[in-house]
């Protein structure tokens, strides 16, 4: 809900492709910026309290909203700056969540249960987007974020019950938090697919995902939509995710995941051409579908292939390496939102999509080609 509100009103109080971006990138940027430290909070610290903290902050950001655009003054940036919270909570909260599914289960079912957690966010998905397009169109902003400051007060009610059970970090051990990042980062990187599986990741956030930030621009510019079919598109992209993880979760023995991964990112960047072909809505909405079903490959195999081949003491701290990765996509979405407004959001996506195939495929073909079996390796 949040990422279509605030598209559709940062287009619509600036008209520029790029300060979407912009407002995009403040939104994304923490992750970028504070995912290795968080990695090494959910190393040191309860999981479940900093899932209380998360909760918190964005309860409280989605009340401040409200009241800003409630009373009549929303304006761009003071949007942008309440955005960064939510940022900054989000940053937190990957590395936290993602290790206490490790705890909870175990490596045996992890595969399962990032995929169920995939699910239960392409669930939101699919809602959100809807819920928000309808909300915009109908009742205007304030209701909106009243809406996710609800949704985030019961998810602390949930997160109340379940923080014991999320475990804590390994003890706090000798040594710098930069040596502490360092050590992790030479560590995931002298893995063969731990360092696939991060390059990947950067290209997949800075040359394709940027896509989803601009989808408002795209709406408008090129298939004369409004906020409804904002919402359905997006919720499009939600549920084909939706769909490949339960497909994923309902796996049984041996799953591939190298070749899942790889599958998923060879195929992203085409459709992605695809989309930045269509002008047809309808079509538009079914090609986000396979977009969806894709990303969900890669998202689920993402995560698991990391926490795999992590050590129990490290394990936070590769996430939030690998939060760190997906952190970058701000800098695609300001590429983007540039490139938009110089050559149109169709042709900047056309582009965008060629540059991913071609930087991804190699490394996604070698990946495939040590990926018969299950596990990291």
């Amino acid at each position: 809900m949040d990422l279509v509100v605030l598209a559709w009103l940062a287009f619509q109080l600036t008209g520029s492709p790029f300060m979407v971006g912009l407002a995009a990138f403040a939104r994304s940027a923490p992750m970028m910026l504070l995912g290795p430290w968080s990695g090494l909070v959910a190393d040191r610290v309860s999981r479940g309290h900093v899932v209380l903290i998360t909760q918190s902050l964005g309860f409280g950001t989605g009340l401040a909203l409200c009241a800003l655009f409630g009373s009549g003054r929303g304006a761009y940036w003071p949007l942008v700056g309440l955005e960064v919270v939510f940022g900054v909570a989000w940053a937190l909260d990957f590395p936290a969540r993602r290790t206490a599914l490790y705890a909870l289960v175990g490596p045996r079912r992890v595969a399962a249960a990032v995929s169920l957690e995939t699910v239960s966010m392409q669930l939101a998905k699919i809602a959100g987007p809807v819920i928000a397009g309808i909300g915009l169109a109908r009742l205007g902003p304030a209701p909106c974020f009243a809406a996710i400051a609800l949704l985030y007060a019961l998810g602390l009610s949930v997160s109340v019950g379940l923080a014991p059970r999320m475990g804590r970090g390994a003890s706090p051990v000798s040594g710098s938090a930069i040596a502490k990042l360092v050590a992790g980062g030479r560590a995931a990187w002298h893995e063969p697919t731990v360092r696939a599986v991060l390059v990947i990741t950067v290209f997949m956030n800075v040359l394709l995902f940027p896509y989803q930030s601009l989808l408002a621009v795209f709406a408008r510019e090129v298939l004369d939509a409004g906020p409804a079919w904002l919402g359905a598109l997006v919720a499009a992209d939600g549920l084909g995710s939706l769909l490949g993880a339960l497909a994923i979760a309902s796996g049984r023995g041996f799953m591939p995941h190298r070749r899942i991964f790889a599958g998923a990112v060879i195929v992203a960047p085409v459709a992605l051409g695809a989309l930045a072909a269509s002008r047809a809505r309808w079509l538009s909405i079914a090609i986000l579908l396979v977009m969806g079903l894709v990303e969900s490959g890669f998202a689920t195999m993402q995560s698991t292939l990391v926490l795999l081949s992590a050590r129990d003491e490290q394990r936070g701290g590769a996430m939030g390496i690998l939060s760190a990765c997906i952190g970058t996509q701000p800098i695609g979405t300001l590429w983007l939102g540039f490139l938009a407004t110089t050559i149109g959001i169709a042709p900047a996506m056309g582009v965008n999509s060629a540059a991913a195939g071609a930087a991804i495929a190699p490394i996604a073909i070698a990946l495939w080609r040590r990926g018969g079996q299950a596990g990291t390796g």
